[in-house]
């Protein structure tokens, strides 16, 4: 016994000692400690470049841009000076589920278009030089091995990386990630024909994107909420109305969950925590997402005018972008596009259930807007 009080015996303090250097060493600890360092940082984002603007360097040291009142890199962000042919990129932007892998299968069979599936997909389809082994989803008809356009790209893996899928998902125009920027940029430069992007991962990025590729063009494709709601849903045994929600939730919903606790650092109501149901997180989410898009995409489409009238909402947008129009005018896309299904939602709750939850979502994103 010490004066210092009790210590245990030494059998025990090295059982404890080994415990602990477990602990420490253990995914899960090290993951919490890195999401509790990220909440102290982002609490502090709101103060940063305050009352800081940029200024050329001292002409006297003949530095980069000394002798220019604009900011540098005006002709990096023209992403048409990425290309030989000055062809301008095309990204799609859209949530999971709302009939992207459709629209990526249109220009993918367009001609003079080469469409990239999924760049931040985390299966990483330039591995094994774009040979894509895993299974195409049952649910996206008619498409098939979405890698091949990445065949060659296998060096891609030195600037990927795999935290773009579930972190910082929130990008403003002062963001910083020189490998997404250097990783996009090395796609559309290889691109063999104009190349047309589709992101499911880029929507909460569109300020920062805009920013460091000027120029290139958006194309926003939207769903009904509740139709994707179900979409979403993987598991056989879906979550019905009366389900609620927990922190140890089983399903995530198409990354709905693990999404919104990474996002709730910026838009304070996706939280998990706060809602009875996972459909508010999903709702609010989709919500956010299509705010975004409005604010920053050139053109917007719906999923639901796509199937019900291909010719009629592509055509315009054909012509936006200074795209060949020629299989709109027969039915080359036809193949393609599978006709319209009754809505299912009906099926799962009545429209008052839904409509609550959607009006009780609206009233929290117009208070984090200000509206």
């Amino acid at each position: 016994m010490s004066s210092g009080g009790a210590r245990l015996p030494s059998p025990l303090r090295r059982l404890a000692g080994r415990l602990l250097d477990a602990l420490a060493g253990s995914y899960r600890f090290n993951a919490a400690w890195r999401e509790a360092n990220r909440d102290l940082v982002c609490a502090q984002q709101s103060a940063r470049l305050r009352d800081l603007a940029y200024a050329p360097p001292p002409a006297r040291y003949s530095c980069a841009g000394a002798d220019s009142d604009a900011a540098p890199g005006a002709a990096v962000a023209d992403a048409r000076a990425l290309r030989a042919d000055g062809a301008s990129p095309l990204f799609i932007t859209a949530r999971f589920r709302s009939g992207s892998t459709l629209l990526w299968n249109i220009f993918r069979h367009t001609p003079g278009i080469t469409a990239f599936y999924e760049p931040l997909n985390e299966r990483q389809w330039f591995r094994a030089g774009g040979a894509d082994p895993e299974a195409t989803d049952p649910t996206h008809l008619h498409a098939e091995r979405y890698g091949t356009e990445y065949g060659g790209f296998e060096d891609l893996s030195r600037w990927f990386d795999p935290g773009w899928t579930l972190r910082e998902l929130y990008m403003d125009a002062q963001s910083c990630d020189r490998r997404l920027a250097r990783y996009l940029a090395e796609l559309i430069r290889r691109a063999p024909q104009r190349p047309v992007l589709q992101c499911n991962r880029l929507d909460f990025r569109l300020p920062w994107l805009r920013r460091v590729f000027a120029h290139a063009d958006v194309l926003h494709l939207y769903r009904n909420p509740r139709e994707q709601w179900l979409s979403v849903q993987r598991s056989s045994s879906g979550c019905p109305p009366s389900q609620p929600l927990t922190p140890d939730a089983p399903e995530d919903y198409f990354y709905t969950l693990e999404w919104a606790r990474d996002l709730r650092r910026v838009f304070p109501c996706v939280d998990p925590v706060q809602h009875e149901h996972a459909y508010a997180v999903h709702y609010l989410l989709w919500r956010l997402s299509y705010l975004f898009g409005q604010r920053h995409a050139n053109v917007s489409i719906a999923y639901e005018d796509l199937l019900r009238d291909a010719t009629g909402t592509l055509g315009p947008v054909f012509a936006r972008f200074g795209i060949d129009d020629s299989k709109l005018a027969g039915t080359g896309y036809a193949a393609l596009i599978k006709a319209p299904a009754p809505e299912r939602w009906p099926h799962y709750a009545d429209a008052g259930w839904f409509a609550e939850i959607e009006s009780d979502c609206e009233l929290e994103l117009a208070r984090l807007l200000g509206a």
